[in-house]
């Protein structure tokens, strides 16, 4: 048995970090994407690089650029950052967490604060899957 609280090799750790992103944080960004477009938004969901970061772009119409939710990796430390950009005040918020902060409630925590700060929106999706009261 090895012991959870010592360091993964980088590469091990960039592997997990991988095959978790898209395993649970893209279907959620892509159903975002979704959202964003009925809601008559202009949204995006890109991959780039090794290990790989995740990004969900959004803008309205009349935006030149884009309010982004980036996950990417920190393979020195063995962390995951959680970063929110909003165009219109240029404002980041960056929240770190190790692998297991890629789940469902901290990506759509991190979803709804994208919307409603920068759009004043509430997605339905993320919605649908918090009792009332959760915010």
């Amino acid at each position: 048995m090895t012991d959870p609280a010592a360091p993964l090799s980088t590469d091990l750790f960039a592997r997990r970090y991988g095959e978790t992103l898209l395993a649970r944080a893209a279907p959620l960004f892509e159903q975002a994407a979704l959202n964003a477009r009925q809601a008559g938004l202009d949204a995006m969901v890109h991959t780039a690089g090794s290990p790989p970061e995740l990004c969900l772009e959004v803008r309205g119409m009349e935006q030149s650029y884009a309010s982004h939710y980036r996950i990417e990796a920190d393979t020195a430390r063995q962390c995951v950052h959680h970063v929110l950009y909003f165009v219109a005040d240029g404002t980041t918020q960056t929240l770190d967490g190790g692998l297991d902060s890629i789940n469902a409630m901290v990506i759509d925590t991190q979803l709804a604060g994208l919307f409603r700060e920068g759009f004043g929106l509430t997605l339905p999706t993320v919605a649908a899957r918090h009792p009332a009261g959760f915010w």
